[in-house]
């Protein structure tokens, strides 16, 4: 099988599907095929990643664009190498594990997702720090995921509350695919600040990080976690490149 760039009917195949599961996302994980086919569906859903978000990115742009603080704050703070780390490493993978990992229920993955919300959590409503500030309580914040991990495994695999949980997965999968990627997007605010002004317009200011969600989580299900891991690398790398670029410089790519 050829990983041809340009093949129409393969774009419409895969657009279709796409578009089908975002209408009615299911919990059955379609991991079928070689690697190949698996990059090569990967590989359409960027290109529609890309004209889609170059559709809502320019909508926000014309209607509201705010400075993304977070890139400003890297910049001053971070060398170039550091960011590189950051946004195309361990940024990706912390989402994913959050935000779409467990959109294939199992106990441990569960157990992760909690583990880095716990992070999270504690990063910003406990500590009031940044999710990269490793100066400032780190360890006590990595304690805290390891401890949330170990109580949440054993809890989450008991056979009775495993099996209500898959049960729960299978009946509410629509809201719950709805759900993280809703959050997802949304909690993007903070990389802008949360003021008035950005609450009332958060479903327009967040509506690219939608698209990543929506795109993550198709292939998540559709292919596996490995790929939509993979693409949302790929994704903030490119962002990271043309971040480098003089004539772009601030713009907000990563995502």
């Amino acid at each position: 099988m050829k990983l041809s760039i340009i093949n129409p009917k393969h774009y419409f195949v895969e657009f279709k599907a796409f578009l089908n599961y975002i209408l009615k996302p299911s919990d059955i994980e379609t991991i079928d095929g070689t690697v190949l086919q698996k990059i090569k569906g990967t590989w359409t859903i960027l290109v529609f990643k890309i004209l889609l978000t170059i559709v809502f990115g320019t909508l926000v742009a014309l209607i509201y664009n705010p400075v993304n603080i977070r890139v400003s704050r890297w910049n001053e703070e971070y060398s170039v190498v550091t960011i590189f780390f950051l946004s195309i490493m361990i940024l990706p993978l912390l989402e994913e594990i959050a935000f779409r990992l467990s959109l294939k229920f199992k106990p441990m993955f569960l157990s992760l997702t909690l583990g880095v919300l716990g992070y999270s959590i504690a990063t910003k409503a406990i500590y009031q720090t940044y999710l990269s500030n490793t100066d400032e309580h780190f360890i006590s914040r990595l304690l805290i995921v390891f401890i949330i991990i170990l109580i949440s495994y054993p809890i989450v695999s008991h056979k009775t509350i495993r099996d209500r949980l898959e049960i729960f997965w299978q009946t509410n999968f629509k809201w719950i695919f709805y759900f993280l990627c809703i959050t997802f997007a949304w909690l993007h605010i903070l990389n802008y600040g949360v003021t008035l002004k950005h609450i009332l317009l958060l479903p327009l200011i967040t509506l690219p990080k939608l698209v990543s969600a929506i795109t993550y989580g198709y292939i998540r299900m559709h292919y596996g976690f490995v790929y939509s891991l993979g693409l949302h690398m790929c994704w903030n790398g490119f962002g990271f490149i043309m971040s480098l670029l003089p004539v772009i410089g601030d713009g907000d790519l990563i995502i």
